[in-house]
């Protein structure tokens, strides 16, 4: 068994729960860059830790890899979860819940039973499917901004105020306004704040 994770109390947790019912099981640190064994002998397990910033793309890996993938993720970051799913995940247990049910679905995945019922995998999906229709929505949005309108944004969303962005970028006061006018415009929202949700939420998804 693998669990990948930050070496954190969730990943160790895991870990040792584990361990303590009889599996062979160690923490793997694995980046982006690395591949994961193939299984060829005994069915082997890959418990994922979603709170990777590169999560569900080892999931696909696994996956690609011949690992039956357990997801361990938030409740609240649901999307991430969908896209652990669609990256092929068999199961997804909540961070949150006893480890004994965690113990549970990797005994039950590591003989070959299904863990996951066909209606929960295709609420998962669309889920996921809704997700990336929101994502490719506010990309198409961003898209219009043109280049110095997306700079004028990045340094908003780096903390910067109106009068530090003209004194950077060398610009008029109101040329600074106008940009930030036209970039709520063309995000169709209200407010600074919220063009800056959308455009680290569509950077964080789109990661």
């Amino acid at each position: 068994m693998l669990v990948v994770g930050p070496h954190d109390l969730v990943t160790t947790s895991v870990v040792i729960a584990l361990q303590a019912n009889g599996f062979a099981a160690e923490e793997r640190e694995i980046n982006g860059g690395c591949a994961f064994p193939r299984v060829d002998r005994a069915r082997g397990v890959v418990v994922v830790n979603l709170d990777l910033p590169e999560g569900v793309g080892l999931v696909a890996k696994a996956v690609t890899s011949g690992w039956p993938t357990l997801v361990v993720g938030q409740q609240a970051d649901r999307a991430r979860t969908a896209a652990a799913v669609a990256a092929g995940a068999a199961a997804y247990v909540p961070r949150s819940c006893p480890l004994d049910v965690l113990v549970r679905t990797v005994l039950h995945m590591s003989v070959g039973r299904p863990v996951m019922m066909a209606k929960e995998r295709m609420a998962w999906l669309e889920l996921h499917r809704v997700a990336r229709a929101e994502v490719n929505t506010r990309r198409r949005r961003l898209d219009l901004l043109t280049d110095r309108e997306f700079e004028v944004l990045r340094r908003l969303e780096r903390g910067q105020k109106a009068a530090d962005i003209a004194v950077d970028a060398v610009l008029a006061m109101s040329t600074v306004r106008t940009h930030i006018r036209s970039i709520l415009v063309k995000l169709e929202v209200n407010s600074q704040q919220h063009a800056i949700a959308i455009y680290r939420e569509t950077r964080r998804q789109g990661e």
